[in-house]
């Protein structure tokens, strides 16, 4: 299979579903945060489904349990043999559907549990009901093939829900009630009434076969959990199937709602299968004492305290969500950091895994873990799987370790999480700076939480960012009005000249991307950026405008003014080129300045040719309770810009480059995120409006963005207005005598001292175009899957 192979254009008539783009929490879910989304489910008949199962079942018959060390399976009434799992969690939404709109079709279900299989996946998990395409999907699958895809299936409830609540037992029957119906659902008997945010209609795959176990609920919230064993008694539980050993109300209530669910299955289809509850590490049952924030060790729930009855076959096992960066524990505990793997390296990660997996006594699954590759970062990791700026490569890497991690120390198996990126989600460091309502509409590559997938979705028609000009043809366009400066530089100035010749600017976009092309005269004869353009002779800045903020004097030196502009892209090499913002347009200032230490002042009433770094937050700081030690705030800039090649048809794509240098077609392409830009939805053409006045939450329309290009000869190391001390090191223009701007060439041109612009309109949309492709990190993950299963 060719990992970068593209699939066919998926636009408005590949995307089924209700159109919706309203907000709603805690309908429905994908395993990580509240839902959004208020569509309706669309009806069960898909696109390539017609609406009934494809045949009736005539698989094997399939017995599971837990035995000592993990999960078992027999066939047709045979022994018990071990299965390990090696998963990938599937949620509900694509790009420009909210999950709970349950929009994925049997044609898209189809070929992604096709693609799991050829990635040696034998376990998929799904944190609700999806609509009944998926299991007929999985039951067509699953008969077509020698190795099954088995299946963990979750039942959801909203974080908000819960903690409107305080109290779990007020929503026993909504749980016990959902619970029931995915037992209905996998057995192909019933049909579940359409109910926004949520998936409906008539469930007749039987893939009860392949069903290996449920996962009740989700990473239950501290609070909740506190105000259950506040307000109810304390004291055991004792069922049929399931019983709770300790006194502690929140696992009384778990082990109930369990015991219920199991009970059902066996009255209603004479079978029963292992159930377990979802657990991450802020509820886990051990000692953290080097975590900084109360509420991630302040209750436990504990596996060990539910137990299988003797009237229970099928047994309980323990799932937990570990992630390497978060809690802080995770970084400051001592054993952990210190921790050697089976690689003989320090490792955090392992270090966890290995106490939580001996301090457990039922088998033990790690149902989510991974990183993410995005543009952007939410978390540091002491040893380097930090959450976020990853490439696809680097997240391969990383995520194949960390099973080999989930292996080593004697976990029951692992669940990468996640199948697919999904546009909808947002991170807790910019989600403030993004229109809720219409995530799931653009790629937003800044935000960590999108990236976990092993599939991701291209915008369709993007520019490759690999030099070639084919893409660029329907480009907005704009030449130079004058001829260049020309300079004597001495031994080679006709070809450091002919770099600073402009001869086109080239303005397009997509659902991921402002994208921008110079093209040259002549960049040099070098193979790529260390030897052509020669950058210690010529730089070149961008100016981009979305708020008409007018007469605004540039940055770097280069003694002149913009008629538009609120961010400047300063391009002088690998190791020296950023995109800085009108510290009155900084949203980072605005939101974490104050913690951050700047001078906010500064930002609100800005100098002349003062523009600031564009940075992300990775962490507010916070003291490690048993040292005293005090961990910073802490930020990385964002704007700085990475070189390479950006088309994954290429052996030397690297799915971050934001540059690429192309001498053989003399020519520099720049590819911006759209939230780089303050661009709240690009679909609507909607930006942040005045952070100082508004805040936030205002959101203004925007008609055009005004772009300018030029070029100028860098005089060596300076500051040069980078705003304050983030901005890293600058070269500032070379005066040039009796000009009243010291810029060697400018598209569209200059007038007097002031940089003209041209006009560009980006499109909108309704329904965003994509191509489906599996990421570089789906083959690392195969070899490992393959090399442990």
């Amino acid at each position: 299979m060719n990992r970068r192979a593209f699939l066919g254009r998926v636009g408005a008539a590949g995307a089924v579903g209700t159109a919706g783009c309203g907000f709603r929490a805690g309908t429905d879910g994908d395993g990580d945060g509240p839902d959004e989304g208020d569509g309706s489910a669309p009806d069960d008949a898909e696109a390539g489904d017609d609406g009934t199962a494809d045949d009736p079942p005539d698989g094997p018959d399939r017995r599971f349990r837990v035995v000592d060390d993990g999960f078992a399976v027999s066939v047709d009434g045979g022994s018990f043999e071990a299965l390990v799992p090696r998963g990938v969690n599937l949620g509900m939404a694509k790009p420009g559907r909210f999950p709970g709109e349950a929009a994925i079709t049997r044609a898209e279900y189809d070929r992604w549990l096709a693609w799991m299989g050829e990635l040696n996946v034998n376990v998929v998990r799904v944190y609700t009901v999806h609509p009944p395409a998926f299991y007929r999907a999985l039951a067509a699958y699953n008969r077509e093939h020698a190795d099954p895809i088995y299946l963990l299936h979750g039942n959801w409830i909203g974080e908000e829900l819960l903690a409107h609540a305080g109290d779990a037992f007020a929503l026993s029957a909504e749980f016990d009630r959902s619970l029931r119906q995915v037992v209905d659902v996998v057995h192909g008997e019933t049909t579940i009434d359409p109910e926004p945010g949520h998936a409906s209609g008539t469930y007749d795959a039987d893939v009860s076969d392949a069903v290996l176990g449920y996962i009740a609920g989700i990473e239950w919230p501290p609070t909740v959990v506190a105000e259950t064993n506040r307000a109810n008694d304390p004291g055991p539980y004792d069922g049929e199937y399931l019983a709770s050993t300790v006194d502690r109300p929140f696992e009384r209530w778990l082990a109930e709602r369990l015991d219920r669910a199991v009970a059902h299955e066996v009255d209603a289809y004479g079978t029963q299968r292992p159930a377990a509850f979802t657990n991450w590490v802020t509820t886990d049952p051990l000692s953290h004492p080097y975590e900084p924030f109360e509420m991630e060790d302040a209750v436990a729930v504990d596996p060990d305290a539910i137990v299988a009855t003797d009237a229970n076959d099928a047994g309980t096992f323990a799932a937990y969500h570990v992630y390497p960066y978060y809690p802080p524990l995770l970084n400051e505990t001592p054993e952990y950091a210190s921790y050697v793997d089976h690689r003989g390296e320090p490792n955090s990660y392992a270090g966890y895994l290995n106490d939580l997996v001996g301090a457990t006594d039922h088998p033990l699954v790690v149902a989510e873990f991974g990183v993410p590759s995005s543009r952007g970062i939410a978390q540091r990791h002491v040893h380097g799987r930090d959450q976020g700026r990853y490439t696809e490569t680097e997240q391969g890497e990383i995520v194949a370790a960390m099973y080999e991690d989930v292996r080593e120390v004697g976990a029951a198996g692992g669940l990468v999480f996640s199948w697919h990126d999904e546009w909808f989600k947002r991170t807790w460091n910019l989600a403030a700076l993004s229109d809720p309502n219409r995530r799931p509409e653009w790629s937003n590559v800044q935000t960590p939480e999108q990236g976990f997938g092993l599939l991701t979705f291209d915008p369709a028609d993007a520019v490759p960012l690999d030099g070639s000009a084919d893409a660029w043809a329907d480009a907005t366009a704009a030449t130079p009005a004058d001829p260049p400066v020309r300079f004597d530089d001495g031994g080679d100035g006709s070809a450091a000249d002919d770099a600073r010749e402009l001869t086109a600017l080239r303005v397009t976009s997509d659902a991921a991307y402002l994208s921008i092309r110079l093209e040259f005269a002549d960049l040099g004869d070098g193979a790529g950026v260390d030897d052509a353009p020669d950058w210690d002779r010529v730089n070149y800045l961008l100016t981009l405008g979305l708020t008409g903020r007018g007469g605004v004097q540039l940055p770097h030196g280069v003694d002149a003014t913009s008629a538009s502009t609120d961010f400047v892209v300063r391009l002088g090499g690998p190791d020296d080129s950023r995109v800085t913002v009108h510290p009155r347009y900084d949203a980072f200032a605005y939101l974490y300045g104050a913690e951050a230490g700047l001078d906010l002042d500064s930002y609100r009433n800005p100098d002349p040719g003062a523009f600031a770094p564009i940075r992300m937050t990775i962490g507010r700081g916070y003291t490690v309770p048993p040292t005293g030690e005090r961990v910073p705030f802490q930020s990385v800039e964002t704007g700085a810009l990475r070189y390479g090649n950006g088309n994954p048809d290429s052996p030397e794509y690297d799915s971050l480059a934001d540059v690429h240098v192309s001498p053989s077609t003399d020519a520099i392409e720049v590819r911006l995120p759209w939230l780089l830009l303050n661009v709240a939805d690009p679909s609507r053409r909607r930006r942040l409006g005045d952070l100082w006045s508004d805040g936030v939450d205002e959101y203004e329309p925007f008609e055009a963005i005004d772009v300018a290009a030029a070029s100028y000869v860098p005089a060596g190391d300076g500051d040069a207005g980078s705003g304050d001390d983030g901005g890293g090191t600058e070269a500032a223009a070379e005066p040039i005598d009796s000009r009243p701007t010291n810029l060697a060439h400018a598209v569209p041109g200059v007038e007097g001292d002031r940089l003209r612009t041209v006009e560009y309109v980006p499109p909108t949309w309704d329904e965003p175009a994509y191509t489906e492709r599996l990421k570089e990190s789906a083959e690392y993950l195969r070899e490992t899957f393959g090399r442990y299963g």
